[in-house]
């Protein structure tokens, strides 16, 4: 038979750890600490959860025979909880709010660089809509992305950030309503 995982948290599924629907019927796709009663028991991104399990390291190395710092079972999560069922095509958003660091001036040396960045990433379907913010102290960027590593590296290529004429803030959020279902699937 083969071994089944929580569609959520990757922990090996018994029968004596499923979750339930709403009807108390046994859910063959979750377990018990990630989903009771029909619905998740946190509402929380991948990267929460990976966070959460993590804690876990030293009984996933006690089962699995293996020797696994928290980082490396991080980094093994990251690979494979794309492709649970919680996780997997799972919309995820992200703002950057950049603030100039360096007068107007400066910050317009590097305007048609940074410009080309934007056009790069537009057509790589990265970003959604961009532009400065009111009055003119720094930028805003919507950007769709798997996870935050993904955001970082498309950043680290930002001709403002390579420069040091911005700081920037990520908000990462998970869109749950949309003013239109064409909206919706445009973003995923």
């Amino acid at each position: 038979m083969e071994q089944k995982f929580c569609q959520s948290c990757g922990m090996p599924l018994t029968n004596e750890i499923l979750g339930t629907n709403t009807d108390g019927t046994l859910n063959e796709d979750y377990c018990i600490y990630c989903y009771k009663d029909g619905k998740f028991a946190q509402d929380m991104t991948m990267e929460q959860m990976i966070d959460h399990c993590a804690q876990f390291t030293d009984e996933i190395n006690r089962q699995s025979g293996q020797n696994l710092t928290q980082e490396q079972a991080k980094d093994m999560m990251r690979q494979f909880f794309p492709h649970l069922k919680r996780w997997k095509n799972r919309l995820v958003m992200f703002i950057a709010i950049l603030t100039y660091k360096k007068p107007l001036g400066e910050v317009d040396r590097f305007l048609q660089a940074h410009r080309e960045y934007l056009a790069k990433h537009y057509a790589a379907g990265d970003f959604i809509a961009s532009g400065p913010q009111t009055p003119r102290v720094g930028g805003v960027i919507m950007i769709k992305a798997d996870n935050r590593e993904a955001v970082d590296a498309i950043i680290a290529e930002d001709p403002f950030h390579i420069n040091g004429i911005a700081d920037y803030q990520i908000v990462e959020f998970t869109p749950t309503m949309f003013a239109n279902d064409s909206l919706k699937s445009f973003l995923q």
